[in-house]
């Protein structure tokens, strides 16, 4: 017998043939990780809800209970503890600014979005290239030297901070879900109404999916299982921000020569716009696990506090 850890195991199988020979396999075998009914997010215990959610239209338009989610659509399988709804226990502070906790990903590391854009709201392109569908690709934007420009200055080039922020395979380009009409390059897009979103992330058609990177932007999933939803007025989930638009890193696909990338508007909606349409950048970190904070219960008033 042999314990399986969570993760990857490698289990040799030994067959013996009639003739007497034998020959060994190996043979992978997932262990999953336990869901568990509560988890601690820096000190703090937090109740997941084990019913399943809407996703289908936004959380306010539904009876959906708001707090912390759990979800094994993932690409290991491994749970990722997720925040939809009203969410009012979910601020950190970190490098002089406000975020929010997104989720718990599926290694321990903690997933923060920017409460605001970069640079006070200062409004951008996505892209100021715009002829073919590879410009709805965060990794050929502006959106990304910016970002990553941002990032250096106000990060990066801080050993203290930077030691907090993990760098991996943790944001996602994937072209997947279109608006009606929108064609899409070499790769296949469903349209909104009958996506279903997971945390998953492959390569699409294009050859774009996983981006490596330590800063980057939400995807169109996390933001549907946050609460909101096309064109669906929302105030009432902790990433609607009724001041600004802003960009997600995924792309929305190509219509009438311009390539469009999803929103989310001041009414909490998401929406798609042309690469050329100014919007914000709220970026978003991926905290290191074990990530020490100093003070705070996540509250608006008193966030947590990361040393």
């Amino acid at each position: 017998a042999k314990d399986l850890t969570v993760g990857k195991n490698t289990l040799p199988i030994r067959v013996i043939a009639e003739d007497g020979s034998e020959k060994i396999y190996n043979v992978n075998v997932r262990r999953m990780a336990p869901i568990a009914s509560d988890i601690n997010i820096f000190g703090k215990t937090f109740k997941v809800i084990d019913t399943e959610p809407s996703l289908t239209t936004s959380s306010n338009n539904t009876s959906d209970e708001s707090g912390l989610y759990v979800s094994t659509d993932t690409n290991t399988g491994d749970p990722t503890y997720y925040f939809r709804g009203n969410v009012e226990n979910n601020y950190v502070n970190f490098a002089g600014q406000t975020w929010r906790i997104v989720r718990v990903n599926e290694d321990g590391t903690i997933r923060i979005v920017m409460q605001d854009g970069i640079n006070d709201n200062t409004k951008y392109n996505f892209n100021s290239n715009y002829n073919n569908y590879t410009y709805m690709y965060y990794t050929n934007s502006q959106a990304k030297t910016t970002l990553e420009s941002w990032y250096q200055t106000n990060i990066g080039s801080k050993s203290d901070l930077a030691s907090s922020v993990a760098k991996g395979d943790y944001y996602c380009e994937q072209a997947i879900v279109k608006d009606k009409g929108n064609s899409n390059g070499n790769t296949n897009m469903i349209i909104y109404s009958s996506y279903t979103p997971d945390f998953k992330c492959s390569s699409d058609g294009n050859g774009k999916g996983v981006v490596n990177a330590n800063v980057g932007l939400l995807n169109y999933d996390e933001v549907v299982y946050a609460g909101g939803y096309y064109n669906q007025i929302n105030s009432n989930y902790y990433l609607n921000n009724p001041t600004i638009n802003w960009w997600t890193m995924s792309p929305g696909g190509l219509l009438y020569s311009y390539p469009y990338v999803w929103c989310v508007i001041t009414t909490g909606g998401i929406m798609d716009y042309n690469v050329l349409d100014t919007r914000m950048y709220r970026p978003v970190l991926n905290l290191i696990v074990n990530t020490q904070v100093s003070s705070g219960d996540g509250t608006k008033d008193n966030p947590f506090i990361v040393e």
